[in-house]
Parts: structure tokens; C-alpha cells; sequence
């Protein structure tokens, strides 16, 4: 399954390697000739009749991480967070893959061992450790190196409709842009995986100025919010909705022309799509449209529950909605 490889494979902002060599090599099988920039982007450039716009859709590789910047006199790991997505309690227990393949466990001091007031232990990740079961700092130090990376492992899971896995907010956007190189129309567009994503969208930044496009598509995911103590009005977010626009994001707001005429097109289209008001991340497309002369966007976001977090779940329906959505967007541009 497409996207069981690519959740599997280690992102790091800036160590994007293994995403990068695995969508390499898809693009390959598939004949689809491409180009990997300075910066780590793989762009792939798909043949066919040129359209009335030059169409650049954009998804990226990298997942929230942490970066090991000590090493404690008894082997311990000390970690920073690598994005701003990170967030600390969720890291607790959790099993990590630090630097090419070390496995280890993400710990902390029991709280009533602590000499910290109540404040600092809400701010736990001052505190938390990475164990990788070494004995001391020069065993340590034989096994990783400072400044090595550090992802959660989390088994990807197929659950009837839906599946879990991890780096899901990234690799939906991945799998989605794949698919539409595996089956798309005759048409010339290209496609961006970028790199760099959360730590200041950096790869987009130079994809959009090279490639120079009039519309700019990026795909990824919105967090569900069909979870209990969520959002129950007309704003919410479930899985099973398909694909949906947003109008406006914490970095952009989407010409609400554009966003209404893919709205309509879909739904012509017999595509399940919905349009949500505000989506809480800053998607790609929004921040290409501001390279060089500017460009119209559109963000595509695919539902699911924490797709930042160490594990997120999706609805395989809501996939295959995205990527329909993607093909009909390539065929009419």
C-alpha cells in the first residue's frame, strides 16, 4: 500500500532522505521524469498538452521531529523540537527511531521526583529524555551522534475503512499527489514534494519561484474535529466528508472565486468536497501565491484525527475524494 511506505519512511525537516529516495524511485516506475533541486525538493514534471495555466501542485515530505543536542553523563538523551508542531505531552512513552536506525523510548522524571513548581511540569519537555538503553555517555555516543534526528515510530495499521499511521499530515499530501501522477490525464503540469515544510515552509519557497505557476494547489490534511469535546456545529470537521477547500488559513485567505468554482466543479463532478471556513495550519499554496508576481491557490485538505501527533487516523474514501480532486483540477486547467 502506497501510503503504508511512505509513513513508514523517517522525515525530518531537512533530513527528508528516505521520503525523498522512495517518491525517486515511484517516479521512476511510473516513467515520470523529475528533478531533485538544491534545496531537497523533487519536482516531477508531467508530460502532455499544455493548458491555459501552468498548474503546480504541491504536497510535503517532512514530519514534526526532534533533534538530540546532549548526551547526560549515563547515557541519557536530551532533545530539542525540530518545528513548532511538536507538542510534549504527546511524546511521553512513545517509542522513537533516532538518527539511521536506534530505537528508544521517550522518558521523564516521575513528577513527585521532581524539583520543579507546577508550571514547569505542564512544560515537561524541559524535563523529557530520550532512552536508548546505553549505559553511559561514551556507549551512547558509539551508537548516535549529536545533532542526529529523531522521529516516533508508530506501526502503520489498516482498521476496516480507515487507517492509522504516523507523519499522516505530510504523507496523505505525498500518497495523494502520487496517485495523480500514476493516472493522470494528458496533460502537462508539474508537482512539487517539498522539503522543509515545518520550519518555515523553506522548500515551497523555492519551488514556487522557480517553477513559476499560475495556480498553485497544495494538498495535505485538516485536523478532524468529530472527536468528543470538539467542535459540534456547522464547523466541523468528520471523517468520511471527502475532500475539503478551505477559504481561509493561519497564514492566508484563498480568492473566495477560485475556491466557489473547484467548490462547483466538484460537485459537477459527483466528488464528495465540502468548504471550510478556516482551516488551523498554513498550507503551501497560500504562501507560493506571494512568490514573484503572485498566483491563485487553492488549498485541498484531507481529513484526519491528529495528523500532526505521533499517530493519526484517515478514511481510505476521503483519499481516494482527494485524488479525484486532484485529476479533475489537472484535466480542466
Amino acid at each position: 500500500m502506497l501510503l503504508k511506505a511512505l509513513c513508514e519512511c523517517s522525515g525530518a525537516p531537512g533530513g527528508e532522505k528516505e521520503v525523498r529516495q522512495y517518491i525517486a524511485a515511484e517516479l521512476e516506475r511510473i516513467g515520470c521524469p523529475y528533478e531533485i533541486d538544491n534545496l531537497g525538493n523533487v519536482i516531477a514534471h508531467h508530460p502532455g498538452k499544455s493548458g491555459e495555466q501552468k498548474v503546480l501542485f504541491a504536497a510535503h515530505m517532512d514530519e514534526p521531529a526532534l533533534m538530540i543536542y546532549d548526551v547526560t553523563e549515563r547515557g541519557f538523551l536530551r532533545f530539542k523540537a525540530v518545528g513548532t508542531r511538536v507538542i510534549p505531552r504527546q511524546l511521553s512513552g512513545r517509542t522513537v527511531r533516532v538518527g539511521e536506525n536506534v530505537m528508544g523510548v521517550v522518558g521523564f522524571a516521575p513528577y513527585h521526583m521532581m524539583r520543579i513548581t507546577d508550571e514547569q511540569k505542564r512544560r515537561s519537555a524541559e524535563n523529557q529524555h530520550i532512552d536508548i538503553a546505553a549505559e553511559s555517555k561514551e556507549r551512547a555516543l558509539e551508537r548516535i551522534q549529536l545533532g542526529d534526528y529523531a522521529v516516533v515510530d508508530s506501526p502503520f495499521v489498516e482498521m476496516g475503512e480507515n487507517c492509522k499511521g504516523r507523519a499522516m499530515d505530510s504523507r496523505l499530501g505525498c500518497c495523494a499527489a502520487l496517485e495523480l501522477l500514476r493516472e493522470a490525464p494528458d496533460k502537462a503540469f508539474d508537482v512539487v514534494f517539498t522539503t522543509m515544510y515545518e520550519v518555515g515552509q523553506r522548500g515551497m519557497e523555492v519551488a514556487a519561484y522557480t517553477q513559476q505557476p499560475d495556480l498553485v494547489v497544495s494538498i495535505g490534511a485538516v485536523p478532524a474535529t468529530d472527536v468528543p469535546g470538539s467542535l459540534n456545529k456547522e464547523g466541523r470537521v468528520e471523517l468520511g466528508q471527502g475532500v475539503c477547500m478551505a477559504l481561509t488559513d493561519a497564514g492566508f485567505a484563498y480568492p473566495r472565486n477560485t475556491v466557489e468554482a473547484w467548490s462547483k466543479a466538484a460537485k459537477e463532478a459527483g466528488i464528495k468536497s465540502r468548504v471550510v471556513q478556516y482551516a488551523p495550519d498554513a498550507a503551501q499554496a497560500g504562501y507560493a501565491a506571494l512568490c514573484r508576481n503572485g498566483a491563485l491557490a487553492l488549498s485541498l485538505l484531507i481529513p484526519c484525527r491528529t495528523p500532526a501527533a505521533p499517530a493519526g487516523i484517515m478514511k481510505k474514501s476521503d483519499l481516494n475524494e482527494a485524488v479525484a480532486m486532484l485529476k479533475l483540477i489537472a484535466e480542466k486547467c
